[in-house]
């Protein structure tokens, strides 16, 4: 049985769209409604409060730089799920000015197997959030997830609950589905390591004690044909990302954004001292990482039990590195996924995972599929 009970897509981003595409979808009885929107949506405000009055069902969501249905990058659109079971929905409030321990959360119930979440990509002190938010998580519960936001990176209101739309904020959706996960990234080291000496959360200001930007823009330009000077930051950088070497060694990638200052800020935090590499990749070993991720899971999955749907939160800058190439990787992962169930989700700033190893973490550049285990028919 499929975990969805529908889905619905429209290429018009409104209000009128919206209200339309939720007044179909309820015609599935959905236990709880998923609304993933284009960067339109993020200027809706009290409009969108107005459009869900009278649901009485858990509603999560968000705004992202594209969305996916099945084998589709679509840049532009609404796009809404109902669920078969039963979900339930928490927001947590102000993540870059409040203390995680502050937070209003409680213990996750053990009946539940999965937990997503969607923060507002720009927040500060994510990490520190999820490995919070890890406290309340029961034993062999997945975790996925990713950042809401615009490619713009100017802080707005991205997230979506019943209570309306939140800015500078994380949503918790609990549910009985267990969601096994694959990921995959596919970069490769370049130069390095270097020493991040300072930090500060997300923002990297020195390297090897050099002005991080400065050391940055040198290594990348004597590693290839391109000057900062002649084009926009982030369309070197995306090409360019850092690797976070970690103690299993595994690596962690960190997409540099922008210069503030002569410090870099990026998709997630960097701990002081700890050791990177200046990556790079092409575009079919990226594919080949994140398709066989998922063929790998669920080659394991079948074995034991059905795959149904498919979240799939690819990070939008694999998009923008990949272009053309891009296609090939939503239709490689899609065939994985048996008719009739569906593949949703997003292109978002920051694709979150727990591991095997128990490490919950933010990645970059990273393309993060859930695969669900089959809904029984007496679900609830």
């Amino acid at each position: 049985m499929a975990v969805f009970s529908d889905v619905q897509f429209t290429p018009e981003v409104s209000v009128d769209a919206l209200t339309d595409s939720i007044a179909k979808l309820m015609l599935s009885k959905p236990k709880g409604i998923m609304i993933l929107c284009s960067a339109q949506a993020a200027s809706w405000g009290r409009d969108f409060k107005q459009c869900i009055n009278g649901l009485d069902v858990p509603i999560f969501g968000g705004v992202f730089p594209g969305l996916i249905i099945d084998s589709r990058f679509e840049p532009s659109g609404i796009l809404v799920a109902g669920f078969v079971s039963n979900i339930q929905v928490s927001v947590v409030e102000n993540v870059s000015t409040s203390s995680p321990f502050s937070s209003n959360l409680i213990p996750i119930p053990s009946s539940v197997n999965s937990v997503m979440i969607l923060t507002d990509a720009l927040s500060r002190q994510i990490d520190a959030y999820l490995q919070h938010v890890l406290r309340f998580v029961p034993e062999r519960c997945s975790v996925f997830g990713g950042g809401a936001g615009t490619l713009e990176f100017t802080p707005q209101p991205c997230l979506f609950s019943a209570a309306g739309v939140h800015q500078d904020a994380m949503i918790l959706v609990e549910m009985s589905t267990r969601w096994d996960l694959a990921v995959g990234h596919g970069w490769e080291f370049m130069a390095g390591p270097y020493l991040a000496n300072s930090t500060d959360d997300n923002c990297i200001l020195e390297l090897n004690f050099e002005p991080a930007a400065q050391l940055y823009k040198r290594v990348v330009q004597e590693h290839s044909e391109l000057h900062f000077d002649e084009h926009d930051f982030f369309d070197i950088a995306k090409t360019f990302p850092f690797g976070l070497a970690r103690l299993d060694d595994s690596v962690l990638i960190r997409d540099p954004l922008k210069v503030e200052g002569t410090g870099l800020i990026c998709a997630g935090d960097v701990p002081e001292n700890t050791m990177l590499y200046i990556m790079c990749g092409d575009a079919d070993k990226l594919i080949l990482a994140a398709t066989g991720a998922v063929r790998k899971a669920v080659s394991a999955f079948c074995d034991t039990h059905q795959v149904s749907d498919c979240f799939l939160f690819d990070c939008v800058s694999r998009q923008l590195f990949l272009q053309d190439e891009f296609a090939k990787e939503l239709d490689l992962i899609d065939r994985e996924i048996a008719q009739p169930y569906r593949t949703v989700g997003a292109l978002v700033l920051g694709e979150i995972e727990l591991d095997q190893s128990g490490i919950l973490s933010l990645h970059n550049k990273t393309a993060v599929a859930a695969l669900a285990q089959a809904q029984s028919q007496d679900a609830t």
